[in-house]
């Protein structure tokens, strides 16, 4: 009745110790924080009771964004460019600077 239990188990703990995840964390934790994309500084210039808000680049181009929760109108911040997403507010993932 053990016998089942103990290749199953030693199954998995294999195929998780193959796996490519080990790997992949690795590389990715090489020392470099830079991001592929460029980062875009933005001023906020309104926000929305929907949790939108509205962003400005200093080129004058206009973006629709996810609020943080301490936006105010005013504040900087400073957002990159998302390569996968299904809506157009979130092709910016924006935080604010200090």
């Amino acid at each position: 009745m053990r016998r089942p239990l103990f290749v199953c188990t030693a199954l998995l703990a294999l195929v998780v110790g193959l796996s490519r995840v080990p790997h992949a964390l690795a590389t990715s934790g090489s020392g470099s924080n830079a991001s592929v994309s460029p980062r875009v500084g933005a001023t906020v210039i309104a926000l929305t009771p929907r949790g939108l808000a509205t962003i400005r680049t200093p080129e004058g181009t206009t973006y629709e964004v996810i609020k943080g929760t301490t936006w105010r109108v005013g504040d900087t911040v400073t957002c990159e460019h998302v390569a996968r997403t299904r809506v157009p507010w979130e092709t910016l993932d924006c935080r604010k600077t200090l």
